[in-house]
């Protein structure tokens, strides 16, 4: 009599959707504190929802597949839509509520974004879900088959030995040195679905054997005591999958703030250059100038704050990338630029407490002038001002923050954009 399975539905539907919830926290904290969409941890939800079940003693179901995947795309849906929006807001100090999200999805760009993002990771959450379906569907066939007590295998093993064991006497294969092909064992089993079921059953149980591309039955074999055993290989497969998956993700973060991942290339008919894509571009109208902007250690304010014009701390880090041209006698020598700011400066009214200035090449074998300067009259102030020439073609690198915190990644930008800054013509 078949053993009455162990387990609760209703715990194991608790312990799902936990496990999904939690699969989600990789992907909630690249979103909103890596400043990356990396949707494909989404399918991290489906190997959660199925260690869930487990842990929680779910009892064993062939719906379970089907459950896993609808529980994963409303788990996605919440999280892409409620829970993500949620950390947002907090993340800008705002208090969490339906007002303050309504106001969040009043902006059409990020209604659209967020939409976009969800769709993306539906994609993969369904891809995650149906290998982890597959993976179940083989778990409960194997533990099916381990269920069999020792009657039952041995009842089901004669029955296969009495209707397998004549086709092998058959072509006298009863040794490795006497063995039957494949295509001809296939044509005395073909279209017998019972005999295809008892020949895999002999093969499990090392009854049939296969030795240098052909089968063969091993008479030895029928009287060893053996039982199915499962495949504990398999059992580790999410887990290397999950951890694979985290690993990936930790890498893409690392290689994200070193700026690697995150770089765009930007070019017209004159010059290229590459900027970090954390910074965003402000539309302009004029040719040869690229502007930019960026919260780097200051809180983005939220669209309905009120900021007061004295409250510098709310205001973004900006960038400046510029390329003209300019007559021989306006600048001679990167030297006579180098003088000529300095003593455009010493002219200022407002002076800087710090300036500092070289000259240096770039990889691309360009005289660059590096200037930094830090104010802290009506607030404090750094700037790094760089100038790339090129015979009368000169480029500018100009970055400018109110928050000194940012003085190492605003020094990284202008280099980056220095180094990879090349004249097309």
């Amino acid at each position: 009599m078949e053993e009455k399975k162990k387990g609760s539905y209703i715990t194991g539907f608790i312990g799902l959707i936990i496990g999904g919830l939690i699969a989600t926290i990789p992907w909630i904290l690249v979103y909103v504190y890596g400043n990356m969409i990396f949707s494909i941890l989404s399918v991290l939800i489906a190997v959660g929802e199925f260690y869930g079940y487990t842990i929680f003693k779910g009892k064993p179901t062939k719906k379970l597949p089907i459950i896993i995947i609808v529980i994963a795309v409303l788990i996605v849906a919440l999280t892409s839509l409620v829970i993500i929006p949620a950390f947002l807001i907090m993340k800008g100090g705002l208090t969490v509520s339906i007002a303050s999200i309504k106001s969040l999805y009043a902006s059409e760009t990020f209604t659209s974004a967020i939409l976009k993002d969800t769709g993306v990771a539906i994609v993969f959450t369904l891809f995650g879900a149906g290998a982890m379906s597959s993976y179940i569907k083989n778990k409960m066939n194997n533990a099916n088959t381990i269920a069999l007590n020792k009657d039952e295998i041995e009842k089901s093993k004669n029955e296969a030995i009495k209707k397998v064991k004549p086709i092998f006497k058959k072509f006298n294969a009863l040794s490795a040195e006497h063995g039957i092909k494949a295509d001809e064992l296939n044509a005395e089993i073909m279209e017998k679905a019972e005999l295809k079921e008892q020949l895999e059953l002999l093969k499990k149980l090392k009854i049939v054997k296969k030795s240098k591309a052909k089968f063969f039955y091993d008479e030895e074999m029928e009287k060893v005591d053996v039982e199915l055993k499962n495949n504990k290989s398999s059992n580790i497969m999410p887990l290397i999958i999950g951890i694979l998956l985290v690993v990936t993700m930790v890498g893409v973060i690392i290689l994200n703030q070193m700026g690697i991942l995150n770089t765009q290339k930007v070019s017209n008919d004159n010059i290229s250059f590459e900027v970090n894509g954390k910074w965003i571009e402000y539309q302009n109208y004029y040719t040869d100038v690229w502007t930019y902007y960026r919260y780097i250690n200051t809180e983005e304010p939220a669209p309905d704050e009120e900021i007061s014009e004295n409250d510098f701390s709310k205001l973004p880090a900006y960038l400046n990338v510029s390329n003209s041209k300019v007559d021989a006698e306006e600048l001679s020598s990167i030297q006579d630029l180098q003088k000529d700011m300095k003593e455009y400066v010493d002219t200022l009214e407002t002076k800087p407490v710090v300036y500092e200035d070289s000259i240096e090449k770039s990889s691309a074998g360009y005289d660059v002038l590096k200037i930094k300067m830090v104010y802290d009259e009506e607030a404090d102030e750094i700037e790094y001002l760089y100038y790339i020439v090129n015979e009368d073609d000169v480029a500018m690198v100009d970055a400018i923050s109110y928050n000194m915190e940012d003085e190492q990644e605003l020094e990284k930008t202008v280099e980056t954009i220095t180094e990879s800054l090349k004249w097309i013509n």
